[in-house]
């Protein structure tokens, strides 16, 4: 029988701080987590890069094009950012080959919004429910997240809706179905748009069911000032 939930946490391991702020959120609160901290920047010359990382214009425009005027110019991703991806894809790996039906993917900036963020995860988990990914992060912000789910989240019944592609607002906090993994990283690699934006277009290129939370469980260190952001 497959566990409940399993978290893992993208880390850069020079971040010490962040680090100790995470041990101290996560080792009392009984469920199983994981540091994806290898791939860091300053190791990348170690592996086969192409096998993650392909900087191709054409690709990039054509993934691009699913964000219509908000689409970005072509660029080529920095360390930080092809660092960051690859870990997002290897804690993908890892929820593939363990043994839970869901695990939560966190980033190693982010602070809960609630205090008991594993009860209301765990709400979410323990339903019926139609969502293959469940985004609970605050992301872009408030404005953002509203004009994504629009008048329907004023329904005082509804906790979580379907985002229509494309679906992502950040990862610094997301939910995945083991169910669905080997989908998303079936045509996967190699990444052309950093984690966001390529994730982004995986979900949509596979139709699948993306949710966000009426209200984010996380918020971003990065965004907020708690942190200085380490991919540009």
């Amino acid at each position: 029988m497959k566990e409940k939930l399993k978290i893992y946490v993208i880390h850069y391991s020079k971040l010490v701080e962040r680090k100790k702020y995470m041990d101290l959120l996560l080792n009392d609160i009984g469920i199983d987590h994981q540091y994806i901290d290898n791939f860091d920047k300053e190791n990348l010359k170690e592996i086969n890069l192409n096998k993650y990382y392909k900087d191709n214009k054409n690709e990039f425009l054509k993934k691009v094009q699913l964000w219509g005027k908000r689409a970005i110019n072509y660029t080529k991703l920095t360390p930080e950012e092809i660092s960051c991806t690859i870990k997002h894809v290897q804690a993908l790996y890892e929820i593939k080959n363990n043994d839970y039906e869901y695990s939560l993917i966190l980033e190693d900036d982010v602070i809960p919004k609630i205090d008991n963020f594993l009860q209301e995860i765990n709400k979410y988990i323990s339903k019926n429910n139609k969502w293959d990914v469940l985004l609970i992060g605050e992301g872009m912000g408030k404005s953002f997240r509203d004009s994504k789910i629009g008048l329907k989240r004023y329904n005082p019944f509804k906790n979580i809706f379907k985002i229509k592609h494309p679906a992502t607002n950040c990862l610094e906090a997301y939910i995945v179905k083991k169910s669905i993994v080997e989908d998303i990283l079936e045509e996967l690699l190699p990444f052309n748009l950093a984690a966001d934006w390529e994730l982004a277009y995986q979900f949509y290129k596979k139709d699948l069911n993306i949710y966000w939370t009426k209200k984010p469980i996380f918020s971003q260190g990065s965004k907020n000032g708690t942190y200085k952001s380490e991919l540009r």
